[in-house]
């Protein structure tokens, strides 16, 4: 049977310009985060940065599939300074109630055989223009140091007041 624990919870009061969780145990087999998040920058899409323990410059490349209303397309980085995903709930095109959600694994985060992989499914709907969007990605962090800390941060404005951000282990028994 699969533990799941909730480690550490972040719910923004007040605008930030990102979120980090840090002093990540190294007790479970994996970390799963979920969101839900907007931001407040005026644009139609933008990157979403995920960067492992601290660490910010080349090592990290990432992938993914958006889907919209009617078209699909793809997003290779590579080499970027973190993990990029594209997300689409941003300020002045959604309504105020308008979040984008975001489910997160990284898989055998603390195994030093192996460099970190994450996995992600993030979606939004904006009402304020009809469109929705699915994204599929993953990303890799080519280093095998144990993970003790995950920030996501948007790559203009900040996260709104009511992002919210959860941190949890998952351990097979």
């Amino acid at each position: 049977m699969a533990i799941i624990e909730a480690i550490a919870t972040t719910y923004l009061e007040a605008d930030a310009a990102s979120v980090t969780f840090s002093s990540i145990p190294t007790t479970y087999e994996h970390l799963q985060v979920r969101g839900s998040h907007r931001t407040s920058a005026g644009t139609s899409g933008q990157p979403f940065y995920i960067e492992l323990n601290a660490t910010a410059g080349t090592g990290y490349s990432s992938h993914g599939m958006i889907g919209t209303d009617t078209t699909v397309s793809g997003q290779p980085q590579t080499g970027t300074a973190a993990i990029a995903i594209w997300d689409g709930t941003h300020g002045t095109l959604v309504n105020a109630a308008d979040y984008a959600t975001i489910i997160m694994d990284v898989m055998d985060y603390r195994n030093a055989n192996k460099n970190t992989t994450v996995q992600l499914f993030m979606a939004d709907a904006m009402t304020l223009s009809g469109a929705s969007r699915v994204t599929f990605a993953s990303g890799l962090w080519d280093d095998t140091a144990a993970i003790t800390q995950i920030k996501f941060t948007p790559s203009s404005g900040n996260m709104v007041r009511g992002s919210e951000f959860t941190l949890y282990g998952l351990n097979s028994s």
